[in-house]
């Protein structure tokens, strides 16, 4: 007997396909959710943990500068915030001439020494806001002929009708150069027109001085005007005895935007007061006009730059015989080859001013080395040609020479090289 072997029908068949594709559909579907859940997830992990991060980061300033301000204990400052900023410095020179003469190789009034070594002077300077409307200044120099005050002030700063109030020992704006130190002038030495008026220290005393931030003139981009009253002298122009009276000054300045890399401005100066003849009874003044030009190209500061000045002068010295009228002048050009490397020179003439008939030619060449802005080395050839035979500041003529000197001029501390 045969057996019959079972027939599942086509359609059966259809039916177990369908449900088993449809079922592995469903299989793919919810696989796809889990996929996007779980990628979701991370990246909502992620997400978080950036912010996280983000966060941290974000706080991690805040908390860096607080612990390296400053911080304040019951109201008050600490100590080293009331410390000035203190500098010092150094002006070294050495010095050959053609003349041997004593007037020449001594330290003196008009005259800083020759053929040997010497210290010009060593500075302490102290600078601090007092609060916010005043400032304090002082310099302190030591020479070999002992300590002495260079200038100590106070000034009050941003007063009604734009004005700046100074009160102390100081130097008034004359000039172009008045108000340098020594070791900041463009060459080693003042202008000899300057010297024979003032003497190497300049115009300075203790008094009071007010500058004025005025309307601009004559199609100016700012000008100024600063009023001078002090008590001082040096027995050329004016005398040194504290009983002589007060020596007034006055400056007016122009200043011209040029170009953005160039300016020019111009100053009118005058100063008046008792000189030394007899009796204190007769007096002198003094004027001046002067120019100054300045080219720096924008972007170059550093490597190129051209300075000129120049400055006209005029005294009148009232004696018991009449008076005697002095005539002085001088031209400075600087010009800045790169860094480090700085070349000028400078021409100027005057006249004694009780006797001008003595007369003095001077011509000057340098060349700078600046090793850093805190240390210059400065090769200078000057050539005097002198008419003095009798200066009452020497003891003896005052010759006609030849000159090399070589300065060497270093600072330590925020207070360098510049104008004060």
């Amino acid at each position: 007997m045969s057996q019959e072997i079972p027939h599942t029908p086509d359609s059966l068949q259809y039916a177990n396909k369908d449900s088993l594709v449809e079922r592995l559909h469903r299989i793919e579907i919810e696989l796809k959710e889990i996929k996007i859940r779980v990628f979701e997830k991370e990246r909502q992990d992620e997400l978080q943990r950036l912010i996280e991060q983000a966060g941290r980061l974000a706080t991690q300033p805040a908390e860096q500068k607080l612990d390296v301000s400053k911080k304040y204990f019951s109201g008050v400052r600490q100590q080293q915030g009331l410390n000035p900023n203190i500098s010092f410095g150094m002006d070294f020179f050495a010095g050959i001439s053609s003349s041997k003469d004593q007037v020449i190789s001594e330290p003196g009034i008009i005259n800083y020494g020759n053929n040997g070594f010497h210290l010009r002077e060593a500075q302490l300077s102290l600078i601090a806001p007092l609060d916010p409307f005043t400032r304090g200044k002082g310099f302190i120099a030591a020479t070999p002929e002992g300590i002495e005050v260079d200038e100590v002030y106070i000034e009050w700063l941003n007063l009604p009708l734009h004005m700046n109030l100074k009160a102390g020992y100081f130097r008034p704006e004359f000039g172009l150069f008045n108000r340098y130190h020594d070791h900041a002038l463009p060459q080693f030495d003042r202008p000899r027109a300057l010297v024979n008026l003032f003497g190497l220290a300049g115009l300075y005393g203790m008094g009071i001085a007010g500058n004025f931030m005025l309307p601009t003139l004559l199609f100016s981009d700012a000008s100024s005007l600063e009023i001078a009253t002090i008590n001082g002298g040096n027995n050329i122009s004016f005398s040194d005895r504290y009983n002589s009276g007060l020596i007034v000054s006055g400056q007016f300045l122009n200043y011209y935007d040029l170009t953005s890399s160039s300016y020019l401005e111009f100053r009118l100066s005058g100063t008046g007061g008792k000189n030394n003849e007899p009796l204190l009874k007769y007096r002198s003044y003094i004027y001046s006009a002067g120019m100054a030009y300045k080219w720096t190209p924008t972007g170059r500061e550093k490597y190129r730059s051209i300075d000129w000045r120049s400055e006209i002068l005029y005294s009148i010295r009232e004696y018991d015989a009449g008076r005697h009228k002095a005539l002085g002048f001088y031209s400075s050009l600087q010009n800045k080859l790169s860094a480090r490397f700085w070349i000028s020179g400078r021409v100027g003439y005057s006249e004694v001013p009780y006797d001008p008939s003595q007369y003095e030619w001077d011509f000057t060449a340098s060349f700078d080395f600046w090793q850093s802005e805190f240390v210059l080395t400065r090769l200078q050839y000057q050539y005097n040609n002198r008419e003095m035979y009798f200066r009452r500041e020497l003891y003896a003529p005052f010759p006609s020479e030849h000159s090399v000197i070589i300065q060497v001029s270093w600072a330590m501390g925020p207070h360098k090289h510049e104008a004060y």
